[in-house]
């Protein structure tokens, strides 16, 4: 596993959330930090990463500090890729604003680039909360199984409590809203019969699975894809979200004419978990 780390108030908070899971997850953390020229920010890296190293968060913990300078996210993409990163984790704000957003932060500029998994840290503490809650997407996608079943391995490991398993369905003709009673019934059968296809669809993809100890629900909505299962995941108040990795690498073009993974990446409802996994 790997972390991006920069010197701003939240590094330590992100080191600690890092090492927590790299404790669960994996066998040795990478902490990546890209100088900016005539910075003077390597000495504090390696001044806190001692620190913490002395304390319960990094003791036990195989760790390294890597240095790197230049552009920042492809200098951390070429870390993750020479040391065969599974998973990075980088922070993220829940929300950006406007000229953020069309720029780019680094987090979602790694998110569009990268090809290994990303965890997206929206809210690090220094007393790491609990995933209690995680919901998965469920849509219709050669890499939805792949997904899922890499998420009840997650949740198993974190001990969390409840999987959501969350297929979102764009409304068409004979689903949208009716103007009279007539028509209202005809879009409530329609969906009704989508509702039970995808559930059916859903149930037999989780009987491929071996299943965790962990209460597993499946759950059909309509609605813009992205938005949607973000809603959802904010409603009902789940700390992680967990989506495929984009088909294609994301550009500006995707950030003016939004798609689903940029109604997450712009407004994130929780922390957001996108694994790379090649279809079956």
């Amino acid at each position: 596993m790997a972390i991006g780390i920069g010197l701003s108030p939240s590094i330590e908070a992100n080191i600690t959330e890092a090492a927590r899971l790299c404790s669960i997850l994996g066998e040795k953390l990478f902490l990546i930090h890209v100088e900016a020229p005539n910075s003077q920010s390597r000495a504090a890296v390696e001044e806190l990463v001692a620190k913490l190293a002395k304390s319960k968060v990094l003791a036990d913990l195989k760790h390294e500090i890597i240095f790197e300078q230049g552009d920042i996210t492809e200098s951390i993409i070429k870390v993750c890729q020479d040391k065969k990163v599974d998973l990075l984790l980088a922070g993220a704000l829940p929300r950006e604003g406007l000229l953020r957003y069309y720029m780019g932060s680094v987090a979602r500029q790694l998110v569009r680039k990268s090809s290994f998994s990303i965890l997206l840290l929206t809210n690090p503490q220094r007393f790491p909360k609990t995933y209690s809650k995680i919901v998965v997407t469920g849509n219709k996608h050669p890499k939805t199984p792949d997904t899922i079943e890499k998420t009840i391995q997650v949740a198993d490991a974190l001990g969390s409590r409840k999987l959501s398993i969350v297929d979102e369905v764009i409304p068409d003709k004979n689903t949208k809203r009716a103007a009279d009673n007539e028509e209202l019934e005809r879009c409530n059968r329609w969906r009704d019969i989508i509702e039970q296809r995808e559930a059916h669809r859903l149930s037999l993809t989780l009987a491929q699975l071996e299943q965790a100890d962990l209460e597993i629900e499946t759950k059909v909505v309509f609605g813009k894809p992205g938005y949607s299962i973000g809603h959802f995941t904010q409603t009902n108040r789940a700390e992680l979200l967990v989506l495929n990795s984009p088909d294609t690498k994301l550009g500006f073009m995707d950030r003016v004419f939004t798609h689903d993974m940029e109604y997450i990446l712009s407004d994130l409802p929780s922390d957001l978990l996108i694994i790379h996994s090649h279809s079956k």
